[in-house]
């Protein structure tokens, strides 16, 4: 039998009327309520019943349930049974002073009330009882004190309204300080016995300090939200949660972080994960647990948001910088991990092994333009660290953007300090960029900066031997001729390198600059000088070269 039934503790203050039907196999269910003047009407039918109930103010009933005990003044009882074609009614009236009257109907004659109404009413008073919740908190009382749980759950097992269950369990909670063992059976009743979802999540959000009283009750407590099949409403109780949650306990951390595992709505999932770190302590394992709940959800747009607003990690510890990075990691959406990512430089402080980590996931990424994003926007690093170091480059080496890659490497130039072995990546790393123009760009910025020392100059000559472009190789070159921190080893390289250069006009630019500087005095420089002129094949350009040194 589906009933449904008000809840006087709501009250229906500024709703005149309401009409709830529900129909089942065989059965309908009618339930009205008039706000204005308090009274209430149900109906019930089935195969072989009918009933219709009126009701207007509190009732109570006797310990038997089969008589009605009072009335508050000016209420009624009017209850109407149809069985095969017979129709009996009764109603019972309380006068201005709460003296009850008796009227008992069979078909359209009205019949004493005693004895036959009144054997009548004792038949059908339990199932009316049932149907309406009328006295539900004096019975929970009675039921409780004389039965205690289990006699109480028996009780629910012959009430099938979600809403005149709800009356009793409120009773229940409102009335009696339960022991741990009888809140999580009142808790896992709720969650079973039910089906109504905004019934259930209304007693669980109203009552959830009870049901949070031990670490053991909290478990059990999050198991059964679980059970709610409704997003809105499990997240709703979720985040209703005011009392302090102990994350220090791992059975209490798994069923919460559970909990919200089991929902299917992406945005409320992250709206709980948002919430529970806002306004709750989570230790180290609750961070970890939480991350693992952003790395199961399905939108990009929630794992982002979530990780975002994640503003208390400690990722100095290896497990949460592990578990963070591992969820930036199954992100599908490169805009989405980049935000995330930049968003992180912007507000943790952040260290050598969570750049590491950082710059391993940026590798990861399929977008060039995201790539370069998050590389740029890294203000420090400490490429002093080999691990650091090798991680950087081992980013910029995958991008396959020749401008964004070479973007990155002038910012890196500009911003970084590096050392001999960033130098060294740094030119192999130009090396493998695609564009003469980007390679030219990159190597004429570095110039100025990179150390004149022998290693540094090796690199950045081989580099400049991998521009396809005569044009740009001979713009570094030129560039490099006119650095006043150039010495004689760095004039030497310059002149072989220019020696390679498969274009004669180019070739000749380069060596009569040279030629200008103060080097080409010295003997070995100008061995290397005369060397490189006889790789030039045209005669005219030649002789220009080689006038330029007896000048």
């Amino acid at each position: 039998m589906k009933t449904i039934c008000s809840n006087p503790k709501y009250g229906f203050l500024t709703i005149s009327l309401i009409l709830i039907t529900v129909m089942g196999i065989g059965q309908t269910f009618s339930y009205n309520s008039d706000a204005d003047n308090g009274k209430r009407q149900y109906r019930y039918s089935d195969s072989f019943t009918d009933y219709e109930v009126q009701v207007k103010g509190d009732i109570a009933v006797s310990d038997d349930d089969k008589r009605i005990t009072s009335i508050s003044p000016g209420g009624y009882l009017k209850i109407s049974k149809k069985t095969f074609g017979n129709n009996r009614s009764i109603i019972i009236e309380s006068d201005a002073s709460g003296q009850l009257n008796y009227k008992y109907y069979e078909g359209r004659n009205e019949v004493p009330y005693d004895p036959e109404g009144k054997k009548w009413l004792s038949e059908v008073l339990l199932d009316v009882i049932r149907i309406t919740g009328i006295d539900a908190e004096g019975r929970t009382k009675r039921i409780y004190n004389q039965l205690g749980i289990h006699g109480f759950l028996g009780e629910m097992d012959e009430i099938s309204s979600n809403s005149v269950m709800s009356l009793y369990f409120e009773a229940l909670l409102d009335n009696f300080k339960l022991a741990e063992n009888e809140i999580n059976l009142t808790g896992s009743a709720i969650a079973d016995k039910m089906s109504s979802n905004s019934e259930r999540g209304e007693l669980f959000r109203e009552y959830s300090d009870i049901f949070m009283s031990t670490n053991q009750t909290t478990t059990v407590y999050f198991n059964n939200v679980s059970k709610l099949s409704s997003n809105s409403e499990r997240g709703s109780v979720l985040r209703k949660i005011s009392k302090e949650i102990d994350f220090n306990d791992p059975q209490v951390t798994e069923a919460y972080f559970g909990c919200i595992d089991r929902l299917s709505s992406n945005s409320e999932a992250g709206s709980v994960m948002r919430y529970v770190e806002q306004t709750q302590n989570l230790s180290e394992n609750a961070y970890c647990r939480l991350l693992m709940s952003v790395n199961k959800l399905s939108s990009n747009t929630e794992m982002g948001a979530v990780l975002r607003s994640l503003d208390k990690l400690n990722l100095s510890n290896p497990e949460i910088l592990s578990a963070y990075f591992d969820a930036i990691d199954q992100m599908s959406s490169n805009t989405e991990a980049g935000n995330t990512m930049r968003s992180l430089i912007r507000n943790y402080t952040m260290n050598d092994e969570i750049y590491v980590r950082l710059l391993g996931s940026v590798k990861k990424l399929s977008s060039n333009t995201e790539m370069g994003s998050v590389l740029r926007s890294i203000d420090r690093l400490n490429l002093e660290n080999d691990r650091v170091n090798e991680a950087y480059f081992l980013a910029v080496n995958s991008m396959s953007s020749n401008t964004e890659a070479g973007s990155v490497l002038r910012y890196a130039i500009k911003n970084f300090n590096l050392n001999m072995d960033s130098w060294n990546k740094m030119f192999i790393a130009v090396s493998k960029l695609s564009s003469s123009t980007e390679m030219s760009i990159v190597m004429q910025d570095a110039i100025g900066k990179m150390p004149f020392v022998k290693p540094v100059i090796d690199a950045f000559y081989d580099a400049a031997d991998h521009i396809v472009s005569n044009t740009e190789k001979s713009r570094v070159l030129q560039e490099m001729v006119e650095n006043q921190k150039l010495d004689k080893y760095a004039t030497i390289g310059l002149i072989e390198c220019a020696g390679r250069m498969t274009s004669n006009t180019e070739k000749s630019v380069v060596l009569r600059k040279v030629a200008d500087t103060p080097f080409i005095a010295d003997t070995e420089v100008k061995d290397a000088y005369v060397a490189a002129a006889k790789t030039i094949s045209t005669d005219s350009e030649y002789r220009r070269v080689i006038d330029k040194l007896v000048q």
